[in-house]
């Protein structure tokens, strides 16, 4: 990052100012909540110095000053009443070559009804019917030799005309509109036609640049008056539609994808996206197959030679984490992407546990099975994270033994207690709506009990690490060269308990099965489990649109994890669909404040980077998210980085990421987006030859600067999809129109927008 420059001090105050009054709102609406974490992780690496932007969005103190926070003190005041607006409808005249305007439907229909030669040219503004505060009337003329129409709102000009134009009959004000700009108003041109001696007038810029360009008998005669924007019509609500799934199913929009959606409709993109296959973490990039250095892999050497860089990539997580950022930004299977980010925070493995799991290659095989049964059957991905070895060294199933009554050992119950109760059914049986089942006593109802659990570990035992490739079997246990993560782990009979289990619902799973037969009959009678769908559906809506959907959206997901149509059950391709096309994901309204959810770190950053427009080779991204709260593949525990049934204090809303949400999270959410607007993003890493650091293209921003409207909506449609909530937007374009710098406007309203808590929860 670079020093601010001294043209921004003012803009800064304001920005400080901003960023205060949402801490000091979010530390009083929003309590912290997190679960306990694991054991902290050691590792043989050398330390890497923390990034110029890590060190400057550390908070200096836990909390900022009460001074720094404190709001702009609020009044209430009366609510304005409704303005009785009209839509303004455009007539050319094919006989006199000039344009007629009226707010009069029924002038309209008479029009429509009597003088076919009027072409219809719809709606082209919006004006008021009555006068209210701030408002003229506009005065309509009818000369009587043109047989064209005259608007003015200027009283004088007016009385001009009554006193020098007798041919000018005074038909009286037509309707009502401003003379002064505000957010959303649009200015109405006016031209002089000096060819027919008539005016002409449009509110669109397009059309206004296009007349001057091309019509020089037009004379330009500057901004009548100000009336409101025309409300959106079908086209721009399917615009916001295609946003709207965009934003639900990538890291976030773009111009290219958010036009692709709304051209190929909704059904066929997210078919498309179904689609594509894996980019994930090639074992071409994490190729090192190793927990330890090497003569060509190792720490001591020199930090600009290959074999630190092989050290640092391949026995950390360093370029894992990148390679995170990058494919969240670039990749082309989004979905695909998000998906398994989604069920990588419901199977948690975290680099917290131990050196094994800060690993490149051992997580980069985890998060690549994740993407590669995003959209398989349920069913397979449970019998994948369960044989995976780093879930096995994660919760304890590797080398999981069988009872012994000499040495006074027991199964461990570490993964049979969270397959059931976080990857799952959970704890408390469910209707298909995600409702819990309640008893007699009117008590939930219980899915489990510590027998099963006893009677799942049991069934677990008998797993290992498999061996290296081309070595004998391992010999000795945790001999740190035969903890091989690169493969399923292998059966080991003796370490079984071969014994009969009476499992979920009562079922016996007979004596002497194998461990794989075990392994997959637990699994197929968790799998089977009525709880499934709406436990996992449920998660997955939260993950993906909505962090408290209906009864009904969970009811209509859960069964389609039931039955695909095709007699399937556990289609999570079926699913991911249903989830992504429901109703509720499809036409809730902007305004329902229950629905949505709040951006977590990660996907608050690619957003705002994918909005933007950036270039990023992802390093150091995984340090800007950490200090908001999320430490990208080191989960705090098993229970993910957020607690999954977070709800907002005083409300039922559930808001997962909020858990994890506060003063300083909020201030570290702003100081990265005023870092990459104002000094220069995130540097290159000078060790990594490639390296390009994450830097905006900021003059296509600029570009609009010169006209704030232009540069509001703009920016409406990038990050809203044109649905900005107005008092958003009404305070954005009064701090842009104090601002004469196009290039200081165009920073403030990016900061504004994206740091502003509307944006931040996504609808």
């Amino acid at each position: 990052m670079h020093a601010i420059r001294t043209p921004v001090r003012i803009t800064v105050l304001l920005i400080a100012c901003w960023a205060g009054g949402i801490a000091l709102w979010l530390a009083l609406a929003f309590a912290a909540g997190a679960e306990p974490t694991m054991g902290a992780a050691t590792t043989a690496s050398a330390p890497r110095a923390p990034s110029s932007l890590m060190q400057r969005l550390k908070p200096s103190a836990s909390s900022p000053s009460r001074a720094v926070l404190a709001p702009v003190a609020m009044t209430r005041t009366a609510r304005p009443k409704a303005l009785d607006v009209a839509e303004v409808y455009r007539f050319f005249n094919r006989w006199t070559s000039v344009h007629f305007y009226t707010a009069d439907p029924a002038e309209r229909a008479h029009i429509l009804a009597t003088w076919p030669h009027f072409a219809d040219e719809g709606p082209v503004w919006r004006a008021l019917r009555a006068p209210d505060t701030g408002t003229v009337p506009v005065w309509r003329f009818f000369n009587r030799e043109t047989g064209a129409h005259f608007y003015t709102t200027d009283a004088a000009e007016r009385q001009r005309i009554l006193a020098t134009w007798p041919q000018f009959a005074d038909e009286g004000p037509a309707f009502h509109a401003y003379l002064t700009d505000a957010f959303d108003r649009v200015p109405v041109h006016r031209f002089y036609n000096t060819q027919t001696r008539t005016h002409f007038y449009t509110a669109e810029e397009t059309e206004k640049d296009f007349v001057q360009r091309s019509f020089p008998a037009f004379a330009y005669e500057g901004v009548a008056y100000y009336a409101l924007a025309l409300a959106p019509g079908a086209a721009a609500t399917a615009k916001r539609d295609a946003f709207r799934l965009v934003d639900q199913a990538t890291f976030g929009p773009t111009v290219a994808e958010v036009d692709r959606a709304h051209a190929m409709g909704a059904a066929a993109w997210v078919d498309d996206q179904l689609g594509k296959g894996p980019t994930g973490y090639p074992k071409s990039e994490f190729f090192y197959e190793s927990l330890d250095e090497s003569e060509g892999c190792k720490f001591s050497a020199a930090r600009d030679t290959p074999i630190y860089r092989c050290a640092e990539d391949q026995l950390t997580l360093f370029k894992l984490r990148a390679r995170f950022f990058t494919n969240a930004l670039s990749a082309p299977d989004q979905l695909r992407q998000r998906v398994a980010w989604a069920l990588s925070q419901i199977f948690v493995v975290s680099g917290m546990k131990d050196p094994d799991m800060e690993t490149a290659y051992v997580q980069a095989r985890w998060h690549q099975m994740l993407a590669d049964n995003a959209f398989g059957n349920f069913e397979g991905l449970l019998y994948a994270v369960t044989l995976s070895p780093a879930m096995g060294h994660y919760l304890d199933m590797v080398d999981n033994a069988k009872a012994n009554p000499t040495e006074g050992t027991e199964p461990n119950e570490n993964y049979a207690r969270e397959l059931l109760q976080l990857f799952s059914i959970g704890t408390i049986e469910l209707k298909r709506d995600g409702t819990p089942l309640f008893d007699a006593q009117s008590q939930p109802v219980l899915t489990y009990g510590q027998p099963e659990v006893k009677a799942f570990a049991r069934a677990l035992t008998g797993w290992t690490y498999a061996p290296y490739p081309g070595t004998p079997p391992k010999l000795a246990k945790h001999d740190e060269d035969q903890r091989y993560y690169g493969a399923a782990m292998v059966a080991d009979a003796a370490l079984h308990d071969g014994g009969a289990k009476r499992v979920l619902r009562g079922i016996q799973l007979p004596a002497g099965q194998t461990p794989d037969a075990d392994v997959r009959a637990v699994l197929r009678n968790v799998f089977l489990h009525p709880n499934v769908g709406p436990f996992i559906g449920r998660q997955l809506i939260r993950h993906l649109v909505t962090g408290t959907p209906s009864p009904a959206y969970v009811d209509r997901v859960a069964a389609v994890f039931d039955d695909d149509s095709a007699g399937m059950r556990g289609n999570l391709k079926a699913v991911v669909r249903a989830i992504l096309l429901d109703p509720e994901a499809r036409t809730a309204g902007d305004a329902n404040i229950r629905y949505g959810r709040f951006r977590e770190p990660a996907l608050f950053v690619t957003a705002f980077l994918r909005g933007a427009g950036a270039a990023s080779d992802g390093i150091f991204l995984d340090e800007v998210t950490q200090a908001m709260g999320q430490n990208v593949f080191y989960a705090p525990s098993v229970f993910n980085y957020f607690p999954a049934e977070y709800r907002i204090p005083g409300t039922d809303v559930v808001a997962p990421p909020m858990g994890a949400h506060n003063t300083n999270t909020v201030l570290a959410r702003s100081n990265f987006v005023f870092g990459m607007l104002w000094e220069g993003g995130i540097d290159r890493d000078d060790e990594i030859a490639t390296s390009i650091g994450t830097k905006l293209a900021l003059q296509p921003w600029i570009a609009l600067g010169a006209d704030a409207r232009k540069l509001l909506a703009a920016i409406d449609e990038r990050f809203f999809g044109g649905a900005m909530p107005a008092g958003v937007k009404g305070a954005i374009y009064d701090a842009l129109v104090q601002i004469d710098d196009a290039g200081e406007r165009a920073r403030t309203a990016l900061f504004l927008a994206t740091t502003a808590f509307q944006f931040q929860v996504s609808r």
